[in-house]
């Protein structure tokens, strides 16, 4: 009788044991617990919200359970997540997360009463829990709502007088330089030195193209008539350095002919203290040619 007893309480409790759907320690489907510490607070105290969920380990895997939640207003300074073994075949699932706010949402508006305080309804979080054979299942995390009250008491509220910040007017605004004179003084300046950077081009373009300016000297004029036309070119124009360039150039011609006397009159001429002038070189060219050098 005993025997056939307990055979039957193994037919109807075994497999659901097995499979972690049954017995007092393994639950059939997640229990989630939360709470909020505490309930009633100071602004700005510090609070701890915890959350557990238990789950059977042989249809859950704990280590992927994750919770999503928002505690707006309050912002979360530090948070944890903790595993540990139930009774049995269960497994836990514990979340800690330190809470404070001190932004306006969370101010009392009860005008100083003692009893008055801030409710503030923290949003639900949703827990995830993977299970093994497959899928997942979510579970709504329902947070309780905590009120905060004010570190002022009625009396301080009451007897303070309320003072508004004393401000005095700007002082009036005042220049060393009026801005409308300054403005025109810029301008003024600007255009200056616009025109004495034209001015600068202007030069440095004008000697380039004296540099680069050359006589119109026939192709068919011996070495002496050639050096004669460029002394005299030079001169004409005031080019002293150039102007000694072809005397020197028509003392080596006229030194080939030979003609010493000629040659030494220009190398006087060209390394002369004042310099060849366009009378001394006409002179000069005058004296070589009556003398019949080419």
């Amino acid at each position: 009788m005993l025997a056939a007893l307990v055979l039957l309480i193994l037919t109807i409790f075994a497999h659901r044991w097995w499979t972690g759907e049954g017995g007092s320690s393994a639950p059939s489907r997640a229990l989630v617990s939360a709470n909020v510490t505490p309930a009633r607070s100071l602004f700005g105290d510090v609070l701890t919200a915890r959350a557990r969920i238990v789950v059977g380990s042989a249809s859950v895997d704990a280590s992927r359970v994750r919770l999503a939640t928002s505690f707006k207003p309050y912002r979360v300074r530090r948070e944890s997540r903790h595993i540990s073994n139930g009774p049995r075949r269960a497994d836990v699932v514990d979340f800690a997360y330190e809470l404070q706010c001190t932004s306006r949402e969370c101010l009392p508006r009860g005008g100083g009463r003692p009893a008055a305080a801030e409710v503030v309804q923290l949003r639900a979080g949703t827990a995830t829990l993977p299970r093994r054979a497959g899928g997942s299942v979510r579970r709504a995390v329902v947070w309780p709502a905590v009120a905060v009250q004010s570190r002022l008491t009625a009396d301080e509220i009451g007897f303070s007088t309320p003072k508004a910040i004393a401000t005095s007017a700007p002082a009036a605004v005042t220049w060393r330089l009026p801005p409308g004179r300054l403005a025109w003084l810029s301008f003024a300046a600007a255009l200056l030195l616009t025109l004495v950077a034209a001015w600068l081009v202007a030069a440095v373009v004008r000697r380039d193209l004296r540099l680069v300016r050359t006589p119109r000297i026939p192709a068919h004029l011996t070495p002496i008539d050639r050096a004669i036309a460029l002394a005299q070119h030079a001169a004409m124009n005031g080019e002293v350095d150039e102007s000694r360039k072809a005397l020197q150039r028509l003392a080596i011609e006229l030194r080939r002919q030979p003609d010493e006397s000629q040659a030494r009159a220009a190398e006087r001429l060209a390394w002369s203290a004042p310099g060849p002038s366009r009378a001394t070189v006409d002179e000069l060219a005058e004296s070589v040619r009556s003398n019949g050098a080419h």
